[in-house]
């Protein structure tokens, strides 16, 4: 029993050694020059599993850390009204995550260049 806890003791020590690690490499890595990442979740007509892909999409920019997206677009695909009174939801629930026409999405990006 005791070799057991302290296997699982070492286990536990080894994964926030590794955390503090991963921490310092991203706290260097990251420039304060570095562009906006966006993550594009191009959602069409009737998507039964849209909540799930919203919401797995704002799982990744809340727990990937300094590597995660900084906004999730939710585009417009033609989707039907259920499915972008969903999307609609899960975006109120989230800062960084907004729905964009094909329209809007064109005109973002041609604001970049």
């Amino acid at each position: 029993m005791v070799y057991f806890s302290l296997c699982v003791l070492i286990f536990f020590a080894l994964i926030g050694l590794f955390q503090v690690c991963r921490g310092i490499v991203q706290a260097l890595s990251k420039s304060k020059d570095d562009k906006e990442i966006i993550l594009i979740e191009p959602i069409c007509k009737h998507q039964e599993n849209a909540e799930y892909l919203l919401r797995n999409a704002a799982w990744k920019v809340m727990w990937m850390g300094r590597f995660a997206p900084d906004k999730v677009i939710c585009l417009d695909c033609n989707m039907d009204n259920e499915t972008k009174k969903v999307c609609k939801l899960v975006c109120r629930d989230y800062p960084f995550m907004d729905i964009y026409t094909k329209e809007q999405m064109h005109e973002r990006i041609e604001s970049l260049t």
